[in-house]
């Protein structure tokens, strides 16, 4: 999987609380995955309706970002 394919799914969806960016991506874009792997590399499951079943991701610097969640994804860091 490539960094630009994910970046190019990514939609940028409303500030946390804290007031940090946020995206979400579709479930598809990235492979099966346990909890524990899922959370190291720094996703979360999209609890929203609007866009359906996927992860979101905080995030300032979106393709640094999803390389280290593709790299932890890979090699379950």
């Amino acid at each position: 999987m490539l960094v630009s394919d994910v970046k190019n799914s990514a939609i940028r969806i409303d500030n946390d609380v804290n007031g940090n960016p946020r995206y979400y991506f579709p479930k598809y874009m990235f492979p099966a995955m346990d909890n524990k792997t899922r959370s190291r590399a720094g996703l979360n499951l999209y609890r929203g309706k609007k866009y359906g079943a996927g992860y979101v991701m905080q995030s300032y610097y979106l393709d640094g970002d999803i390389e280290y969640a593709l790299y932890a994804i890979e090699n379950e860091v």
